[in-house]
């Protein structure tokens, strides 16, 4: 929806903070349709908020950060809560006349209703800060699985908090970020960003009087559940039926909107299950077919039958890529992966023909078993539960070590350097387990939610960002995230195939057969023989197929040339 900025600072009565409408300026792109900023002066400090506003619910013109003074509450604010209409029906009049008809509004009164305890009741993405100038008191929060980004860094008693690194007023130094050396890029808390840190998923940090801005205690709010051994299976008809419905409800109510929306298929499961229920016209699908990589074909398949408007086909040459690369690395803020690349191109096209939504299939490998690397995972699983091998369990850790070694060695991505950083992403995501049977298909994809789908999450909103436009992703709806992780791994992978609960969707919602029975599909990547040849490009000659070192090297050296080379980048905030 917009790009958010603030400044919590001590009391100076009537001071606005210098560096926000840099800021904003900075992230335009997060929100073309209006701007502004405005100071609340509490007792116990200041706070300045600013807003760049991309005009998604109520396409009147309004004033921006928002202000209900009969709540009490002004609100920078980014996303959409999808249930907004239902809360508001929940909440009534009482006393208060509606403003406006936008989902903003509602997140206000909800607060005024039920403190903290309203996010609960919120389906949708978002992250903001809240200032209640009744209770004195700055809430600060960001969505359950991380959709939306938000970052802070404290100065001496000030704290700052964006949207996005770039609009933050500190200057680029590239400081250690342990999750580098593992994944390649940053997934938790810390950036690699000197002082910089991430709000992160699920989280809120709640500040008054007594807990200034030294005292920054980020609280969790959700988590991903785990599931419950002891309640027993459901049958499996019955999950599909139950999952069915949510996925239904999930893709309604991010189309039910004001404004133009686009499917970005691929030929996949996912985005094909997407279009089964939206029946989009406008459709769009990255294609290679000068490299011999035709994932047309199977978007055409996805699309369903009886469209009046063919699929429109994204091409770009390694050229164009190479091109752009410092572009996608400034957007993205810290490094990332080339999928980045062919959402940049996606989101430019879909933006070019007046969309201002696209909805991809962003999380349902993670909750649903999807990734071919789980089915390792699988065999292992059937392995240790073997009870003719129940002698061996000393050789077997012998020769595999202990489970959590096996999830290391399948998160880490970078040899021995990475070991130990994998460690603790792996303890931090399953710390709060108090079971002694989770499958390690299980526990991987909770690794993966807390760590690999955060930057996953993180290139489809900047790079749908940077050219004004939001990304929605139906499988992130909570009632379904929750759903699907409670569910068995049965349910989930077997012998035939992956995914199977979503797949079996998939046939009920007349999904194609070619797309339901595929079993090679793999998502959005750049051409393998482009990945040689920028390997080579960066001395390195013996890379393998899906070696990724060329390619990291070569973003990192665009994402110091964009914040650190004065010569090649002039936008940042230091740096102008």
């Amino acid at each position: 929806m917009c790009g958010i900025i603030a400044t919590i600072a001590p009391v100076e009565i009537g001071k606005q903070c210098e560096w926000i409408p840099k800021g904003l300026e900075l992230m335009a792109h997060r929100g073309p349709d209006g701007q502004g900023v405005s100071t609340i002066d509490l007792p116990w400090c200041n706070v300045t908020l600013g807003m760049n506003r991309l005009k998604i619910v109520d396409q009147k013109k309004l004033n921006v950060p928002f202000s209900f003074p009969q709540l009490g509450v002004h609100l920078a604010y980014n996303g959409e809560v999808y249930n907004w209409r239902s809360i508001r029906a929940d909440i009534g009049c009482s006393g208060h006349a509606w403003q406006t008809e936008c989902d903003a509004e509602i997140v206000a009164a909800a607060w005024r209703q039920w403190g903290p305890n309203c996010l609960h009741r919120f389906n949708g993405m978002f992250a903001f800060v809240l200032v209640d100038y009744f209770q004195k008191q700055i809430f600060i929060v960001r969505d359950r699985a991380g959709e939306k980004p938000l970052y802070y860094a404290r100065r001496k008693e000030r704290l700052y908090i964006a949207s996005e690194i770039k609009a933050l007023p500190v200057e680029w130094q590239e400081a250690e970020c342990p999750e580098m050396v593992a994944l390649e890029f940053d997934c938790n808390q810390n950036t690699p960003w000197k002082d910089v840190q991430v709000l992160e998923p699920g989280h809120y940090i709640l500040l008054n009087g007594t807990t200034g801005t030294e005292t920054v205690q980020p609280r969790r709010w959700w988590s991903l559940p785990w599931r419950e051994e002891d309640h027993g299976d459901i049958e499996f008809q019955e999950a599909v039926e139950e999952v069915e419905k949510l996925v239904v409800d999930a893709v309604r109510i991010r189309i039910l909107t004001e404004v133009p929306y686009a499917v970005q298929l691929s030929g996949g499961l996912d985005s094909a299950i997407v279009q089964a229920v939206a029946k989009s016209e406008r459709l769009y699908c990255v294609t290679f077919r000068d490299e011999g990589i035709d994932n047309l074909a199977m978007a055409k398949e996805a699309a369903g039958p009886g469209l009046a408007r063919e699929v429109v086909p994204v091409e770009f040459t390694y050229e164009d890529l190479i091109s752009t690369l410092n572009d996608i690395a400034y957007h993205l803020d810290t490094p990332a992966t080339w999928t980045a690349c062919c959402q940049w191109f996606l989101a430019k096209a879909i933006a070019a023909d007046g969309n201002k939504i696209c909805i991809s299939g962003e999380g349902a490998d993670e909750l649903a078993g999807g990734y071919s690397r789980y089915r390792i995972l699988f065999w292992l699983d059937k392995m240790f539960s073997d009870a003719h091998l129940s002698a061996y369990k000393p050789l077997i850790s012998r020769i595999l070590g202990t489970k959590e070694d096996i999830l290391i060695n399948m998160l880490n991505r970078s040899g021995l350097d990475g070991i130990r950083p994998a460690r603790s992403l792996v303890a931090r995501a399953t710390a709060d387990y108090k079971g002694e049977s989770a499958a390690l298909t299980s526990l991987m994809g909770r690794v993966d939610f807390y760590t690999t789908m955060q930057v996953l999450l993180r290139m489809p909103d900047r790079m749908c960002m940077a050219w004004g436009i939001e990304n929605r992703s139906p499988f992130l709806d909570y009632r379904l995230m929750e759903r699907l992780a409670t569910l068995p791994v049965s349910m989930k992978i077997s012998i035939k195939e992956s995914k199977s609960v979503l797949r079996e969707v998939a046939r009920r919602l007349g999904v194609s057969s070619k797309i339901t029975e595929e079993t090679t599909k793999k998502g959005l990547f750049i051409p393998p023989a482009w990945i040689k040849r920028i390997s080579r490009e960066q001395g390195i000659n013996d890379s393998a197929l899906w070696d990724r070192k060329g390619f990291t090297q070569a973003m990192h050296k665009c994402w110091c040339q964009a914040f650190a080379d004065k010569e090649n980048c002039n936008r940042c905030y230091n740096n102008t």
